[in-house]
């Protein structure tokens, strides 16, 4: 455009930017004098040439501006300055190395030595306090399942060589503007020890709008302890909000999560460097042109600003790379010092021998000093390790694979239908093992002299001395993984191997040894165990119930990292030190063989031909390989026993390959049949949003699949743009794109898991999931019982009481520092006819983020899925009255209250005959009873009749014995009762023509004087008659005599 116009128009328009220039100069003047006269409240002088210092105006639409001169501020007033010169265009800046000389040329410069630029751009490393330009903002948000306390103490905090954030669940954020003017980017290097941190990076313009795209916004993952990585974001020109928010989300109400820490940020993309930097005390920069400064190596120091490190008298005087001074040296003494092994020679013969700590800060040239012990005699090597032999007489290596040793005697294969059992156990240190390696890290960049972290001593390896205070002593064990499969036997995960170790702590200070397990990229070095300050000499065991590769890490540090660490690290506990004694592991997949077990049936000397799916060895003389029983899974490859097939939990199926128990979503209990096929597949549950001051939003998102394929499986991600309601194929494709990002971790696939949810302001699509973890593994029963080994369903009351919930117990064996023994899940599926679709959740009120404790969870589901079948036990008759016709209505109702659902339907209506009601039913009950008390006493009364007149003819029967007979004559004794099977009815007398007459007649007919004397046969009427009467056997007298 300026081409084409007049020069007359290009110098009317420089001359107003001239103009325009002096008139701001002279705003400036006036601001400055009214600013300094109202501060001072007293005039000042004149400015002269020298009070004045350059400056440039902001750049106008144009993308012009001009150098102006103005006054130091309450310095003085008025004046003279020049008149002002158009600058450098406002897209201009210097390369890296390179300032702008704005108070003369105007054009770039190298900078000097002892000093550094970044050219457009500006690197914060020093926090001894809080840079320019940076400011802390507590964040307070109200916490969703702990009450917390956030005030302004929450803030991030310098320590030296980074700065830190609180270290709790208060939200904080670092904030700092950058005016770019030119595209640049922020790179900062950053360390979160565990997930329970979040740090949130987010880039905003003037008008505090997010950058489009979600470009600005970043969750870098947890780097694992004692870790550090870089992260750098792109930014545009103009200004730029960076804001560092940390944020913690601990699931334990006793251990606050660790603090964010940060050691560099780098702004790229200024206009320009009026001034290069001075190199900070203990670093120098030797060249011209320099854009970083170099550390000063040990026995050497420097101020700031230096070009060159100066030499330490090495007779009296020492240094720690970056130091700032130098230290005298003290005389030595025994702590100094240290005593190991030289290694095997190809005599397989060591010496003990003794070294100076590194780097020796003593003197032996003092009266008083200790000198070094001599070395020791020669002496045989100890033997390998068990699973090793010694190979060239010098090092001991693993087997090879299908042979074995004591650690004594050479590697033998195994003899035929056997295998190796291979594991690790480390008891000699006379060299590193071949899978073990050891290194330092330190906070500063300059505590550690040397990188080996930890030293073999023989019969223990300890931590290495001389380290800074601020350095971390790492050692590391690698193994490929476990032999066997994972499960649970009664609601505890089986144990696949078992790491063991013994170690003491030698510590004059707060020192720690910290147990750390790191399995693949969803695991960021989790902390399993820690013990701090001195211990005595123990054993520790941890369970191994998750299978893979994984490293265990022990790191051991002097002093407590919160303590902070100046430029220069301290080396007062430089002799404190973790000594290990012994290391073993077991049931590994590489490593080396102490022995060998027997294998099936079918094998062979290379090794066993493993049983096929779901079969055992079983313990006879062939080591037949034998099928487990139904609903049994195996627990591991070449199980040997019956006890190896573990049943299943309630209500839990075998798979067809036995290698897992799985539920059908047919479920039986206490006589209930409850059909779950509806509530298979994936489900979704979020807790209730937390709020920060700002208005940011955070959710805890469970998700879980109760029955169904025993494949399923749900699925949680890591910084992945999903729903949460997406399904794992749709989460597993988005990771399949993301696969070779930088940021990029594997998602947590569980029956049960969990994630963080941040919603985007941008919408669903950018929604943040970060921290996934499992909950559950493995489903270990299905039942109303109200535990299942040690899980416990007490949470949630029975709204009925005789209707139990049904419990889905979980279980997953992940182990951490806060959860030793895992992370379990309890799922309610209680039965309400009135919900509709699948049903809805809730949490516990007193812990509404799901657990109480960090480790237990507990979730209500109210669903009509979870009532039981009907069955026609659910249902009531009820009739109607008969009409006229004597027909009658029946009608069916469910019992109240109804806590069944589909199944059985409830029968119509019916019509049904009356029943025929009997004529004594159809009798007043008063009538009924009348008629049964008459019929009573008339019976009452025929038996008595009937009694009586028997009684009579058995008299009558016994008297015509005694006084009736055709002869005359009595009968003798032996036949006077009746005879044996004779009935009195029956009897015949003598004259055979008629029964026995009535006792009046046989008065009658022979009367007897019933005073007789007494010889006669009669008794007195006082008497009864006799049963048997005695008379004389052997004379018969008739009866006219008597």
């Amino acid at each position: 455009m300026g081409s084409n116009l007049p020069s007359s128009w290009m110098g009317f328009h420089v001359v107003g930017f001239v103009l325009t220039a002096m008139l701001l100069q002279q705003q400036l003047f006036v601001l400055a004098d009214v600013q300094t006269e109202s501060k001072k409240g007293k005039a000042l002088p004149t400015c002269h040439p020298a009070d004045f210092h350059y400056t440039y105006t902001d750049c106008d639409d144009a993308g012009v501006r001009w150098r102006v001169q103005v006054p130091e501020p309450d310095h003085c007033k008025g004046g003279a300055p020049d008149a002002p010169v158009r600058a450098v265009d406002c897209g201009f800046s210097c390369d890296k190395g390179e300032y702008l000389d704005k108070d003369n040329t105007q054009q770039c410069k190298k900078c000097p030595a002892g000093t550094y630029s970044l050219g457009g751009g500006e690197r914060f490393e020093d926090w001894t306090t809080l840079p320019e330009g940076f400011i802390t903002v507590s964040d307070e948000h109200d916490d969703w399942y702990m009450e917390t306390n956030c005030d302004n103490q929450s803030m991030w905090e310098p320590r030296g060589n980074y700065i830190k954030s609180p270290g709790s669940i208060c939200s904080s954020k670092l904030v700092y503007s950058a005016n770019l003017k030119k595209a640049g980017s922020v790179m900062f290097t950053y360390s979160i020890a565990t997930s329970e941190t979040m740090l949130h990076v987010e880039v905003h313009n003037e008008q505090c709008e997010a950058m489009s795209g979600g470009e600005g916004s970043r969750w870098p993952e947890a780097t694992g302890e004692g870790q550090w990585e870089t992260v750098k974001i792109d930014l545009k020109s103009g200004l730029n909000i960076i804001s560092w928010k940390s944020i913690g989300i601990s699931l334990s109400s006793t251990k606050p999560p660790p603090p964010i820490l940060i050691k560099t940020v780098e702004i790229m993309g200024l206009s320009y460097t009026s001034e290069c930097t001075k190199c900070r005390p203990g670093t120098f920069a030797k060249d011209q042109g320099s854009f970083e400064c170099t550390q000063c190596s040990a026995n050497t120091f420097s101020k700031d600003g230096a070009s060159q490190c100066t030499n330490c008298d090495a007779s009296t005087l020492y240094s720690h790379p970056g130091a700032t001074e130098c230290t005298k040296r003290e005389p030595c003494s025994k702590n100094d010092y240290y005593m190991t092994h030289t290694a095997c020679n190809e005599k397989n013969q060591t010496t003990k021998t003794y070294k100076w700590i590194e780097p020796r800060i003593c003197r032996v040239d003092i009266s008083g000093a200790a000198q070094l012990p001599a070395n020791g005699q020669v002496e045989a090597c100890p033997p390998c390790n068990p699973g090793m032999s010694i190979f060239n007489h010098t090092t001991c290596n693993f087997c090879p694979t299908n042979q074995f040793s004591d650690g004594t005697a050479v590697c033998r294969p195994c003899p035929p239908s056997t295998a190796p059992v291979y594991g690790m156990d480390f008891k000699w240190w006379n060299q590193m093992p071949p899978n073990m390696d050891s290194s330092c890290l330190s906070w500063s960049g300059s505590g550690c002299s040397e990188n080996k972290g930890w030293v073999l001593a023989g019969d223990s390896i300890h931590s290495s001395l001389g380290q800074a205070d601020d350095a971390y002593l790492i050692l590391q064990l690698s193994v490929e993984g476990f032999d066997g499969e994972e499960g649970f036997v009664d609601g505890k995960a089986i144990e696949l191997g078992e790491l063991s170790f013994v170690f003491s702590l030698e510590c004059t200070a707060d020192c720690g040894l910290f147990l750390l397990e790191e399995r693949g990229p969803e695991n960021k070095s989790p902390v399993i165990e820690t013990w701090e300050k001195s211990q005595e000499k123990q054993e520790y065991r941890l369970a191994i119930t998750k299978n893979g590769p994984r490293t265990f890490t022990w790191a051991f540090q002097k002093a407590d990292m919160d303590q902070g660490y100046d430029d220069t690290p301290s080396n007062i506990y430089r002799t404190d030190m973790a000594k290990i004694y012994s290391i073993k592991l077991t049931n590994t997949m590489n490593g080396g063989a102490a022995m060998c077990k027997k294998c099936p049936k079918g094998s062979n000397q290379k090794g066993c031909i493993p049983c096929e799916p779901g079969m055992y060895i079983a313990n006879n003389t062939e080591n037949t390989c034998t099928k487990c029983p139904e609903n049994t899974y195996l627990r591991a490859n070449n199980a040997y026993g019956r006890e190896s097939c573990i049943s299943c939990g309630p209500n839990l199926y075998s798979n067809k390959e036995k290698t897992k128990c799985h539920s059908t979503c047919h479920i039986h209990s206490n006589t209930k049949h409850f059909q779950l096929t509806k509530l298979a597949g994936y489900h979704t549950l979020q807790t209730g949003a937390s709020f920060t001051a700002k208005g940011s939003r955070f959710y805890h998102s469970f998700n879980f699949t109760l029955c169904g394929d025993d494949k399923a499986a749900a699925a949680c991600v890591s910084n992945v743009s999903t729903y949460s309601q997406d399904t794992p194929d749709v989460i597993e494709n988005a990771h399949n794109r993301r696969k070779d990002a930088d940021d990029y971790s594997p998602p947590v696939k569980s029956l049960v898991c969990q994630s963080t949810l941040i919603p985007s302001p941008n919408g669903p699509s950018e929604t943040i999931s970060a921290q996934p973890m499992s909950l559950g593994d493995t489903l270990l029963g299905i039942t109303t019982d109200k535990s299942l080994g040690n899980l416990n369903a007490t949470i949630f009351k029975p709204d009925v009481e005789d209707v139990p919930d049904l419990h889905f117990y979980f279980h997953s064996g992940s182990v951490t520092q806060a959860c030793p023994k895992g992370r379990s899940t309890v799922i309610y599926l209680r039965c309400d006819p009135g919900e509709k679709g699948n049903g809805t959740f809730k949490l516990p009120e007193s812990c509404p983020a799901g657990t109480c404790d960090g480790c237990t969870f507990h979730i209500l589901w109210r669903t009509q899925y979870g009532c039981a079948v009907c069955t026609p036990n659910d249902y009531t008759e009820i009739k109607e009255q008969c009409n006229k016709n004597g027909k009658q209505k029946i009608h069916y109702v469910w019992k109240t209250p109804k806590m069944c659902m589909f199944g059985e339907k409830l029968p119509k209506e019916t019509i049904g005959r009356c029943p025929v009601i009997p004529w004594w039913a159809q009798i007043p009950m008063y009538a009924q009873i009348a008629i049964a008390v008459f019929v009573g006493c008339v019976g009452l009364m025929i038996a008595m009749v009937v009694y009586f007149w028997k009684r009579n003819r058995k008299l009558e029967y016994k008297y015509q014995k005694l006084v009736a007979g055709a002869s005359g004559e009595l009968p003798a004794a032996e036949t006077c009762a009746i005879t044996e099977g004779e009935e009195e009815d029956d009897v015949i007398f003598e004259d055979g023509k008629k029964k026995g007459m009535s006792l009046f007649s046989k008065f009658k007919s022979k009367p007897i004087d019933m005073d007789m004397d007494k010889n006669g046969l009669l008794l007195s009427d006082d008497d009864e008659f006799q049963e048997t009467i005695e008379l004389s056997p052997t004379h018969k007298q008739p009866l006219t005599n008597i």
